[in-house]
């Protein structure tokens, strides 16, 4: 596979890919086909130090084809030199070091995944692939988990497009937070977040059409959905993978499932299989649709804190809420004095959230946001807000600075 380098300002959001985007190790960015759906994205893509397509597959190679051949020509240089006039290159045999901003980098992983996720069936590797967004995962977490979470939530909750590859970055990054509250190995953690990736890869793309879609399925579209779980383990082990606890967890991740009160005594298989249907189901009630806006935070908490029917707190959705707050990062809320703020990170209670205010009483943003802590009466939650109700795009490199670091007392 021949790669020529591509110019990164030719890409632009709403761009529907007439080529693969690749690295310099060769492994796909975003597959061909797929929409550039959102600044996050694109900045992610643009700030790899270098990107790629093959050379066969776009006009941009063709072009720099002929460009070569006129050098090679003008240099009389002798044919074995062809490909070093052409600019094109191999594909390297390492990954590219990661660079740029928090931000930029959960870009990069998530139009990883998306590429990923749309060519299953022809990536070799994919396992390891998989395997290697997951250390990224951990690597970023383990940097700065609160503008992690910041970041993820807000794109997954104010945007329409690309859904499906956001969503399980989403549950994937949750998850990982969870594994060790809930007595799960490093090993059986690395499982989870894999199978947190991969649990609809059998209907990504249907997945991305229902969020931009306002009727509800046609009976096709609801088949692909009832039996994707089952269709997605198949398209896995096809693929390569082999750990039989990732396997089991997306093959039962819509199952229904019982075991002992505790959720640490059921068996490990079941146990990590439940974290993610509550994660799942959480991120999912907040995110919007075409055909609805996504609920709000204190309504999504209540779904699988004290779910209907049920008269015992969720352990799941209890940790997420320890995690997280009431209302989780990326978030809206009003206050108290009128103010309509982001959540920016929990606070010392779960309904004492750090926010920042971006739109003042009278309904006009605000030019600098302000850091409120809503544990003080004047700034404390009033409601919370669907964040598709806010009609306002956040500077993301400001809100992280304005962001408390460190453990809160």
């Amino acid at each position: 596979m021949d790669l020529i380098e591509f110019r990164p300002e030719l890409l632009y959001i709403g761009m529907s890919l007439p080529f693969t985007l690749r690295d310099g190790s060769g492994a796909i960015l975003l597959a061909k086909g797929q929409k550039i759906d959102s600044p996050l994205q694109l900045t992610g893509i643009q700030s790899r130090p270098k990107i790629f397509v093959e050379i066969d597959e776009t006009d941009e190679g063709v072009r720099a084809m002929m460009s070569g051949i006129t050098e090679l020509n003008r240099m009389g240089a002798p044919i074995k030199d062809f490909s070093k006039y052409l600019g094109v290159r191999p594909a390297a045999k390492a990954e590219d070091k990661e660079a740029g901003t928090l931000s930029q980098r959960w870009g990069d992983v998530e139009s990883k995944l998306g590429g990923l996720l749309a060519s299953v069936q022809s990536t070799s590797g994919f396992d390891s692939k998989i395997g290697s967004l997951e250390d990224a995962i951990g690597r970023l977490l383990g940097q700065d988990i609160y503008g992690s979470q910041f970041l993820l939530f807000n794109r997954a909750v104010t945007h329409f497009g690309g859904y499906s590859a956001l969503h399980s970055l989403l549950c994937a990054a949750l998850v990982n937070s969870l594994a060790s509250p809930f007595g799960l190995s490093d090993d059986e953690r690395r499982s989870l977040v894999c199978a947190a990736l991969t649990m609809n890869v059998a209907m990504t793309h249907l997945q991305d059409l229902l969020a931009l879609q306002k009727g509800a399925p046609s009976p096709s579209q609801r088949n692909m959905i009832d039996t994707h779980s089952v269709m997605g383990r198949q398209l896995l082990v096809q693929s390569g993978v082999t750990d039989e606890l990732w396997l089991q967890v997306v093959e039962q991740h819509h199952a229904a499932l019982s075991g002992p009160e505790k959720l640490v005594d059921w068996p490990v298989a079941q146990r990590m299989t439940r974290i993610l249907q509550i994660v799942d189901r959480y991120t999912a009630a907040m995110s919007p649709r075409k055909s609805r806006a996504g609920r709000n935070a204190r309504d999504s908490v209540r779904s699988v804190v004290l779910p209907v029917g049920e008269t015992k707190h969720d352990e799941v959705g209890t940790a997420l809420v320890r995690l997280l707050g009431v209302s989780p990062p990326g978030t809206f809320v009003t206050l108290a004095n009128g103010e309509t703020a982001v959540v920016v990170r929990r606070g010392i209670k779960p309904g004492e959230p750090w926010v920042a205010s971006v739109i003042n009483r009278s309904g006009q943003p605000i030019a600098e946001p302000r850091l409120r802590d809503t544990a003080k009466p004047d700034f404390a939650v009033e409601s919370t807000l669907a964040p598709t109700s806010v009609k306002l795009s956040l500077n993301m490199e400001l809100m992280l600075k304005l962001m408390p670091r460190g453990q809160l007392a």
